[in-house]
């Protein structure tokens, strides 16, 4: 496959999921693709955890802030200017736009990429939030072509540097301690368990020193009847 018949490849299947629109699918998918313009849904649940968290959820947040801050600010601009890519509303005919006309390069989605790492360091740090997180993360990215704001290999571009950079803050915040949620969990269970074998331990020593208090008050009573 040439490079030409790839990018024929990818506005066909960008077509596709653009005019395969219906009002249920509008309702879905509308939502998460403004949760994530200009990363002001994050940014709000940031704070939040950053104000109400303990301190191992400031810390957290602390890493994944500036790893999405390092690419949006270091590797996303480099995109921009050496990858330039027209976004599908503006030149491929039939499109339909839905939501905010951004007028920047289309190549790679930074939703695409703010939901990888989100999902990859979260769902690390905190893994009952890891499968709610991976199906917001797919309807995020397949909402990008449907509104006509992103092409299809735009959002694996996105997804293949947003799962980069979210590893990245996996390996820091393991390194800073931070990872323990799980081994906290193991922890916790070893301890428990432990307990239960010294209390188990201590019935089976003091059974035997009931049995011989019985035995002797039967014996008495035996003497006294004799």
């Amino acid at each position: 496959m040439t490079v030409n018949d790839l990018i024929a490849w990818d506005q066909a299947a960008t077509l596709w999921i653009n005019q395969h629109h219906h009002v249920v699918l509008d309702a879905l998918l509308l939502p998460v693709s403004y949760f994530g313009e200009a990363g002001v849904g994050w940014i709000a649940i940031m704070l939040a955890l950053l104000i109400f968290g303990k301190r191992r959820e400031r810390l957290l947040t602390l890493v994944c802030l500036a790893g999405l801050l390092l690419t949006e600010f270091a590797w996303m601009p480099l995109f921009r200017q050496y990858a330039f890519r027209p976004r599908p509303y503006t030149y491929l005919p039939g499109v339909r736009l839905l939501g905010v006309p951004w007028a920047f390069t289309s190549f790679p989605s930074g939703h695409a990429h703010l939901w990888a790492q989100a999902t990859i360091f979260y769902g690390r740090a905190y893994r009952r939030w890891l499968w709610p997180l991976i199906v917001l993360s797919a309807l995020t990215c397949y909402s990008r072509p449907y509104v006509g704001a992103h092409h299809v290999l735009d959002v694996v571009a996105g997804l293949g540097l947003g799962g980069v950079m979210g590893l990245v803050e996996v390996a820091v915040a393991a390194r800073l301690g931070l990872m323990g949620e799980a081994r906290g969990a193991r922890g916790e269970e070893s301890r428990v368990a432990k307990r239960g074998a010294r209390g188990g331990e201590g019935e089976t020593v003091s059974q035997p020193l009931g049995n011989c208090v019985g035995n002797s008050e039967g014996e008495v009573q035996e003497e006294e009847a004799d």
